[in-house]
């Protein structure tokens, strides 16, 4: 994720680059001409990266039974990400919410799909030269809320902690490999993962069982603080990470379950 201009009164990323968008915006107010370049450019790499990072888990939000009739499911994604967060204000209004930021997006892919439910609804009336209902649709929409299988919150919430662990645990095994560490992953996947105990991890790797033990917990510790700069990287307050890591991995170790 470049950065440009970084301002280094901010620790986070993603404000990091709304804080670039909004000055390249006021020096091109002022008539520098660079200043709407960076600008553009700073919203897009927020855009590129929020989309890469949540494209699983608003996709399982819409894959869900409640919502899957609404459309296809690659479709609600794209023409959210295109109608919706093609919106400059997007981010500068989550921001300003204090909401977490997968809570905006999740209620925001909700308006999204009533939306798009509205249109249909508006096309079909149309069509058959009747009154538009709209409200029939929306109400469809949250009748089915209540239908069997997972809620779209769910899906939403499960999709979102497995990549953001996944994206962790990536980040911990590069540190890994650079520091000649790997063993420590091979004894931590055969643990966690594979289900080993202690000794039979120390008999096919040639450790010990305490060095097994402690590789694994010097795993856990940096997949746990990786976690924890991801989120504090979305703007999760200081105070809350310790609670947002635990439901983290909470909603991972139960989908393992």
């Amino acid at each position: 994720m470049p950065v440009d201009h970084f301002p280094s009164t901010h620790a986070t990323w993603i404000d990091a680059q709304l804080t670039i968008a909004e000055h390249g915006d006021r020096a091109a107010g002022a008539g520098d001409p660079a200043g709407a370049a960076r600008a553009s450019n700073a919203r897009d790499a927020l855009r590129r990266h929020v989309m890469e990072r949540y494209a699983a888990a608003l996709t399982a939000y819409v894959s869900t039974p409640q919502l899957r009739r609404i459309g296809e499911r690659d479709d609600l994604v794209s023409g959210f990400f295109a109608r919706t967060m093609s919106d400059p204000s997007f981010f500068v209004r989550w921001r300003a919410s204090g909401m977490p930021l997968r809570r905006w997006l999740m209620n925001a892919m909700s308006f999204h799909c009533r939306g798009v439910m509205r249109d249909a609804q508006r096309e079909h009336d149309r069509a058959r030269g009747h009154a538009m209902h709209t409200g029939d649709a929306v109400g469809d929409m949250e009748e089915a809320a209540v239908a069997d299988g997972p809620g779209p919150a769910e899906a939403f919430d499960r999709a979102w902690a497995l990549a953001l662990a996944n994206e962790a645990y990536a980040l911990v095994q590069a540190e890994l490999t650079d520091r000649g560490r790997g063993d420590d992953d091979a004894a931590f996947r055969m643990h966690v993962v594979d289900g080993m105990t202690y000794g039979e991890v120390a008999r096919a790797t040639g450790r010990t069982e305490a060095e097994c033990l402690n590789a694994t917990r010097r795993v856990a510790n940096a997949l746990r603080s990786a976690v924890r700069a991801l989120l504090r990287e979305e703007g999760v307050p200081v105070d809350a990470l310790g609670a947002a890591v635990d439901e983290v991995l909470a909603i991972v170790e139960g989908n393992d379950g």
